[in-house]
């Protein structure tokens, strides 16, 4: 008798207004990393690649090249065309950019590359948002509105491969890096399926070196991508999408729901939004190690933070990083004195809430972080002449009380990182004011499991207990802990599985 396979959960199907293209969830196989067509996808580049010789490295990028080019084309072949062909005139602009040592002429050269990807970006993501906000301007000045708005499918990713191209232009038209030659390697460092759709963002000095490098089949790289893969799959499915079985109801109607359920879904929320961005983030750095590349890490427990600065250090490494390197150094950084400092924090945070998503709400959320960020820094300069104070601060206790505080003011700021400005109004508004109304409709007990397992594991981990531990184990003992995460994974999992939230930025 054969014996039945189990079958991870398919991703949830998108909203019906997603369906533009010939019905989209039929579209979707490759895209997610924890589906059984995504397994086969993968298996099969995998082996074709290190099947092929080493010394044809060139063949091996190309077929990269491919593999990824079709991940993407299998969501939409019409989207994938427009990747390619931005990509395509990227190489181009940075290839004329190291022909001619004229600045006015490589800055022209450079802006308009950056102009071309931005509109690109703008146009997709940002059209719509823009429209209806005039429209709704002018109904509330009296008018009719003025501007049609027809749907469109937004590119998944477009943020991410947006800013990895526009780092580019900029990094060789300040000379960081060489214009690169081979067209091939250039377009798999934008299309690279592993970060293709959510992250982390790369940086062509460090993805291409790696590229014109060949590769070879090293056993201990494949056990990093294996447990890094694993730890994802552990994260999204056993942590992430339970705790969207507690928050989402909540989140989606919080006027049926009584003030400690909102205060319960805002937790599982918080740490819903950790496991699954930073869950996808670990399955992308595993596929990767899987196929011989190193990418950027992209969070170091960040719910461990002491400040919100700090917190951003840890936090989507690579977002922040490009924030500070391309827009905050280049308005000023904290060269100009206080009010300037203060002032590029805040342009900063209110950009990078507009580049997760084109609604207001995610505006307010980067502006409740570079407010977060501006009290800091002042409530620092302030501690600064004061030794006592920061001792007491800096010790075990204090500290502890700073982590909660960061993480109460980041989760509070989670419940404006949903497109709906309005329901996260009233979410505060029950929060803070009580409010009868239903219950959780699941066991509390199951929540709070999951948060104190979540945080007992970056417990550990910050104190280093778990890699000591892990260190001494024998093969065997690694094996099956792999073996039982995968398994905790598939039972814990909902029946139902939830899409990347990262995804639709």
């Amino acid at each position: 008798m054969q014996t039945p396979q189990p079958v991870l959960p398919p991703p949830e199907a998108p909203p019906p207004d997603l369906a533009y293209f010939r019905g989209l969830h039929e579209l979707l196989p490759a895209p997610f990393f924890n589906t059984q067509a995504f397994l086969v996808f993968f298996a099969a580049v995998a082996l074709v690649y290190w099947l092929t010789p080493r010394r044809w490295n060139t063949l091996r990028v190309w077929w990269l090249v491919v593999a990824s080019f079709h991940f993407y084309a299998a969501w939409s072949y019409e989207l994938a065309f427009l990747v390619l062909g931005t990509t395509v005139a990227d190489y181009t602009f940075a290839r004329l950019m190291d022909a001619t040592p004229r600045k006015r002429v490589r800055l022209t050269l450079m802006l308009t590359s950056v102009g071309m990807n931005l509109g690109v970006l703008c146009y997709f993501k940002y059209k719509n948002f823009f429209l209806d906000s005039v429209n709704d301007a002018l109904l509330k000045a009296g008018y009719a509105p003025a501007f049609d708005t027809a749907k469109l499918l937004i590119p998944f990713g477009i943020s991410f491969y947006t800013f990895e191209a526009i780092s580019y232009a900029v990094d060789v038209y300040r000379g960081k890096v060489k214009a690169e030659r081979s067209l091939p390697h250039f377009v798999l460092f934008i299309l690279f399926f592993p970060h293709l759709v959510a992250g982390p963002i790369v940086r062509a000095g460090d993805f291409l070196r790696q590229a014109h490098r060949p590769k070879r089949w090293n056993w201990l790289r494949v056990q990093v991508g294996v447990q890094l893969f694993l730890l994802g799959v552990f994260k999204k499915m056993a942590v992430a999408d339970r705790m969207a079985q507690f928050c989402d109801p909540v989140l989606e109607h919080p006027t049926e729901f009584n003030t400690s359920a909102v205060w319960l879904a805002v937790l599982a929320y918080a740490v819903r939004i950790y496991a699954d961005f930073s869950g996808y983030s670990d399955m992308a750095l595993g596929l990767a190690h899987l196929l011989g590349y190193r990418l950027t890490q992209n969070f170091n427990l960040p719910y461990l933070s002491a400040n919100v600065s700090e917190f951003w250090r840890r936090w989507h490494i690579s977002l922040s990083t490009w924030l500070r390197d391309y827009l905050f150094i280049p308005l000023g950084g904290s060269r100009g004195g206080g009010f300037a400092t203060n002032r590029n924090l805040m342009l900063t945070m209110l950009l990078g809430g507009l580049w997760h998503g084109a609604a207001w709400s995610y505006v307010i959320w980067g502006g409740l972080h570079g407010l977060f960020l501006i009290v800091h820094r002042q409530f620092r300069g302030w501690c600064e002449h004061r030794p006592r104070l920061t001792a007491v601060l800096e010790s075990v206790p204090g500290t502890g009380v700073r982590i909660l505080v960061t993480f109460v003011c980041v989760s509070l700021a989670w419940v404006f990182f949903r497109p709906d400005v309005q329901g996260s109004l009233d979410i505060l508004a029950r929060m803070f004011a009580y409010s009868p109304g239903r219950p959780l409709l699941l066991s509390n007990r199951s929540l709070w499991w999951t948060v104190g397992f979540v945080f007992a594991c970056m417990w550990l981990w910050r104190t280093g207990v778990f890699q000591r531990v892990w260190a001494k184990l024998p093969p065997t003992a690694m094996g099956a802990g792999y073996a039982v995460c995968l398994t905790a994974a598939m039972l814990l999992a909902p029946p139902v599985g939830k899409t990347f939230i990262y995804f639709t930025f």
